[in-house]
């Protein structure tokens, strides 16, 4: 399965109260369609925010988001690398 993010505008700055109910929210929508939750962000001024996952496809991701009711401004594929750069995988790459 593919790294996918998901990227988080708010405006107001989003509540502590407004998390757990996304969370509880997404949990079954998550659930149902085989996505895996690894980590979340939130900026300090709690206006932005970035959640990490293992999902079929970004399309699936976008479904559970929309089921659940829970407001996302993008979600994108991703590759994992740490300390280097990742391998080129543009299509006659060597």
């Amino acid at each position: 399965m593919p790294y996918l993010l998901v990227e988080y505008d708010h405006d107001p700055p989003i509540s502590n109260e407004q998390l757990a109910a996304n969370g509880a929210a997404l949990g079954p929508c998550l659930q149902v369609r085989n996505i895996k939750r690894l980590r979340s962000w939130i900026s300090m001024d709690r206006k932005k925010g970035c959640c990490e996952y293992f999902a079929p496809d970004a399309e699936t991701l976008r479904e559970a988001y929309r089921t659940a009711k829970v407001r996302f401004a993008r979600v994108w594929p991703a590759m994992l690398f740490e300390g280097e750069a990742p391998p080129n995988t543009e299509p006659g790459a060597s």
